[in-house]
């Protein structure tokens, strides 16, 4: 009988019911070890008869083994397996061990796991019950969190129970405190032999603070005596968080054989009864021990399983067993288990049993490490590896295993524990090749989640012993350090890396290339840096894959792919998304927005196609800022909100800055100034503090941007003048290049005319040596505002239908009929400001829009609102389904593509239908492009939750 609890019922009977109305969600029940946080897990199961109840726990002695909860937790859904996408079904059955392990990014797994459970939902509501989630293994632990976020429409509750050790970030929490004093009297009073007098129940109430546990167990070790009043209590009753020693005397007062196999059973993870018999049988203890163990209540055995009563009991018995007792328990089952299946639970318990240094037990580890590592179990492979390193006599072969194990704590999303393993892998290598290795790690998680310039002086330092030896290895190194000095605007860095790039042996990489035109732009030669960087945005399918961005390394666990090479061009977008990346760089800085954005969403494309998740960050804040900049808002808002999530989900806080950033732009062009501020002070905070000038020169861009639509152009000015002479670190030369435009309207305004043509004139060398034609309408709007000159601006206007970016046509639109106006050519101002409105009105900008109208009710016409339509109302989520939708991609591919499931794609689409008053997907894809390209719901770009 469950006793109270009466707001933690109602909390799980409303998950209950939102399952059973095909409504999904989690909550994490958080407490003390005996609050009661089983028996709630089991209450759930009870009023759960009619949906299907899967359930694990977490293990301690089992955390090392990747995926091993999961396989719990699907154990009866395999048959589900074959449902799912393939690459999905692969990867999950490598990760069992049911198939040969390929490698790849963690996500796909976890992907896995949402797929089936949906599919297990198509059936009838899921309720996934997890014990002890605090002992989880990694894998485990981050696929079942991520399923948990993501399931929406799919009739699934998960319930977590665990104490403080337990990440579950974006998981509702609901704390689970002891019982009150008539919950706990009514307990005791259920539980006691005798009847407790009030002292004696208050007394044992308050030192327990409640504890259900402590409760149960603490009248077993007093005397009926004690019990009833006649005899005191002990000076010092045990507090809860002693409960563990109170288990411990009980397993005490049992005899050696009982506690040799209870031992035993503590050290063994899985619960096989055949195996614990055997393993304690060799010990000394035969069968009849396990009578003894489950007669005390320490032991709960059916025909083939056997489970301790508690965790704490399991807890209790191996901690409170020698040094040398515990030793003998882990050979005995490394000897008992003889199997080939067997050989990564032999390893561990092996390396358990080890006294020091032994070659043979830490290969055996290193090959479970590989094998969990390809499974993409990489927390449980990073365990392996530094436990393999602790066995290894070796100094060298030690630093390369600590290799291993930081590769794989990155891979894991662990950046901490990495460098932790870097630094002590770091004094013992001596081989040029691992030690260029160990840098290259060391700069990359620099680069995800430190600073530039510390990746840049890694990276560089670290390519140059090997630059003769592996000038593959070195290319990459370099051009990640030029990415570096590029974000940290480190023009020195960015030439001394070209310098060293061109200096390598064979073909000129097409990184260098790239990196070539970025040290152009920064060291202000244009010229020169169009050149370069139209090497490289007209390379083809040709070019090899360029060096991944900053981040985490390549799903193999291999810092990066090889150097990109410079080769003609040809049709087609690059096969590598790396080398798309690489080319959509160049593309985005000559101008070319219809190539860069072609060109990133086809990486992005094969980084969903893959499951490459981590990937994702770094190519979806380049998209999102072009989508924004092109008008795209609905895209871009989508891009950027999932971009972000992401982000957090794998720690990768320096493209978060970028995606916030973007989020505060997109937020000025909709006039939402708190959502603008709240972005921005959140990018710029870790932006400038990390000294990552584009991110933090978008941040300052939307400020300023939000003071221009505001009406507060000398704010604007401000912002902009500092932002075009910002240093190193505090802006980037391209974001003033690209807000240039707005910085000469703002002094225009302000009456700075030196100000403006200033930034005019760097304006216009950009765009005559990139050939943009965006930014020579750009060029010939800001004469027309300087000489107010109406062929400037109708060459403006003549260049804009070339360039793609209604918003920059809408405000020369409206900045011609102004000046147009200002001169009394009423009717002349009228045809502009009424194009200016209806493109603002369209891309759904109020504040742009009241401006348009202001203008044109001074010249004697009132503008007409637009109705508001349907397509402003999807949410960021919905336009990106109907985007894939309509290309013809089925709810399935949409759904792998998004890290969704296929149910909850049909309930967003279902719900875009009607929105959008359709009947047909057919009809559907034909309107797509009417939507996809707008603005979306109230408050397109307020932080993911």
């Amino acid at each position: 009988m469950l006793h109270g609890r009466l707001r933690e019922r109602t909390v799980l009977d409303d998950l209950l019911a939102a399952a059973r109305s095909g409504r999904s969600g989690a909550l994490v029940l958080r407490g003390e070890a005996g609050i009661g946080k089983s028996a709630l897990l089991a209450y759930a199961a009870g009023a759960a008869a009619d949906l299907r109840v899967l359930r694990c726990a977490g293990i301690e002695s089992e955390s090392e083994f990747p995926f091993a909860a999961v396989h719990q937790v699907l154990r009866p859904l395999t048959g589900l397996i074959d449902a799912i996408p393939a690459r999905q079904a692969e990867a999950l059955r490598a990760a069992f061990g049911a198939a040969p392990a390929a490698g790849g990014d963690r996500f796909l797994v976890s992907l896995a796991v949402l797929s089936v459970l949906a599919e297990a939902a198509e059936e009838r509501p899921v309720l996934c019950l997890i014990d002890d989630a605090h002992w989880l293994d990694g894998a485990s632990a981050d696929a079942l969190t991520f399923v948990a976020r993501r399931l929406d429409a799919d009739g699934v509750a998960l319930v977590f129970a665990a104490r403080d050790g337990f990440a579950a970030p974006g998981l509702p929490e609901l704390t689970v405190t002891g019982l009150d004093r008539a919950e706990a009297g009514a307990l005791l009073a259920e539980r006691s032999a005798v009847e407790l007098p009030d002292a004696v129940r208050d007394s044992v109430v308050a030192s327990t603070a409640g504890n259900p546990l402590a409760l149960l167990e603490l009248p077993a070790a007093l005397t009926k005596a004690q019990l009833s009043g006649h005899s005191p209590l002990p000076d010092r009753l045990p507090v809860s968080a002693e409960v563990e020693q109170v288990f411990l005397d009980r397993v005490r007062r049992q005899d050696a054989p009982t506690q040799t196999l209870l031992l035993v059973a503590a050290a063994e993870e899985t619960g096989d009864l055949a195996l614990v018999l055997r393993a304690a049988a060799t010990l000394g203890a035969a069968a009849g021990a396990l009578d003894a163990a489950e007669s005390a209540g320490l032991l709960r055995v059916d025909a083939h399983r056997v489970a301790f009563r508690h965790p704490l009991v399991r807890t209790a018995v191996y901690r409170g067993a020698t040094f040398w007792q515990r030793r003998q328990a882990q050979e005995a089952l490394a000897d008992a288990l003889t199997g080939e299946d067997d050989r990564d639970r032999r390893a561990w318990h092996r390396a358990a049993a080890a006294l020091g240094p032994d070659e043979s037990v830490a290969a055996e580890l290193c090959h479970s490490a590989d094998r969990a590592r390809q499974r993409g179990g990489h927390a449980a492979a990073a365990s392996a590896y530094e436990r393999s390193a602790a066995l290894t006599a070796s100094a060298e072969l030690r630093a390369a295993r600590l290799a291993d194990a930081a590769d794989a704590a990155w891979l894991a999303g662990t950046p901490d524990r990495a460098r932790t393993l870097l630094d002590r892998a770091g004094p013992l290598a001596r081989d040029p090749l691992l030690r260029a290795r160990l840098e290259h790690l060391r700069g990359s998680i620099e680069a995800a989640c430190g600073t530039p310039s510390t990746a840049f002086a890694v990276l560089v330092a670290g390519a140059e012993p090997v630059a003769a030896l592996a000038p593959d290895l070195a290319a990459r190194m370099l051009t990640e350090a030029g990415q570096a000095a590029w974000l940290g605007g480190d023009a020195p860095g960015l030439h001394e890396v070209g310098r060293r790039l061109a200096a390598l042996d064979g073909a000129v990489p097409l990184s260098a290339e790239l990196v070539r035109g970025l040290d152009n732009l920064l060291s202000g030669d244009p010229a020169e840096a169009a050149r370069h960087l139209r090497a490289v945005a007209s390379a083809g399918s040709g070019a090899g894959g360029p060096a991944a961005p900053p981040g985490p390394p390549a799903a193999d666990g291999q810092a990066g792919p090889p150097a990109a090479t410079a080769t003609p061009a040809a049709a087609g977008p690059p096969a590598d998304p790396r080398a798309a990346m690489l080319i959509a760089t160049g593309a985005t800085f000559l101008g070319d927005d219809a190539v860069a954005i072609a060109l990133f969403t086809a990486a992005v494309t094969r980084a969903r196609s893959a499951g490459a998740m981590t990937a994702l960050p770094w190519l979806l804040a380049p998209l999102s800022s072009l989508g924004a900049w092109t008008s795209r808002y609905a895209a871009a808002t989508g891009d950027v909100t999932e971009g972000l999530r992401i982000a957090e989900e794998t720690g990768q806080e320096n493209p978060a800055a970028h995606l916030r950033a973007v989020l505060a732009w997109l937020a000025a062009v909709h006039g939402h100034e708190d959502d603008c501020r709240t972005h921005a002070t959140a990018a710029l905070a870790r932006a400038l503090g990390q000294r990552l000038g584009p991110a933090a020169g978008i941040a300052s861009w939307a400020l300023a941007l939000l003071d221009l639509g505001a009406g507060r152009p000398a704010e604007a000015r401000d912002r902009l003048a500092a932002l075009a002479v910002a240093g190193p670190g505090e802006s980037h030369p391209m974001v003033g290049i690209f807000s240039a435009a707005d910085l000469v309207e703002a002094a225009v305004r302000t009456d700075e005319p030196a100000t403006a043509r200033q930034a005019l004139g760097r304006l216009e060398t950009w765009a005559a040596h990139s050939g943009s034609a965006w930014g020579s309408a750009l060029v010939a709007r800001c004469r027309g505002l300087l000489d107010a000159d109406d062929r400037h601006f109708a060459d403006a206007l003549a260049t804009h239908a070339r360039g793609g970016r209604p918003f920059d046509t809408a405000r020369t639109e409206l900045l011609f009929g102004e000046h147009l106006r200002r001169r009394r050519r009423r009717a002349d101002a009228r045809r502009h400001l009424r194009a200016a409105h209806e493109t603002f009105e369209r891309l759904g900008l109020p504040t742009w829009a009241d401006q348009a109208g202001a203008e044109l009710r001074a010249t004697g016409e009132t503008a007409r609102r637009r109705e508001p339509g349907t397509p402003t109302r999807l949410t960021p989520q919905e336009v990106q389904i109907v985007r894939m939708v309509s290309t013809g991609a089925t709810n399935r591919e949409v759904a792998a593509q998004l890290f969704l499931s296929p149910r909850t794609v049909d309930y967003h689409l279902r719900k875009v239908f009607t929105k959008l008053d359709l009947t047909s997907r057919a009809e559907l894809i034909l309107r797509a492009g009417d939507f996809t390209d707008a603005t979306v719901s109230a408050s397109p770009v307020r932080q993911p939750g």
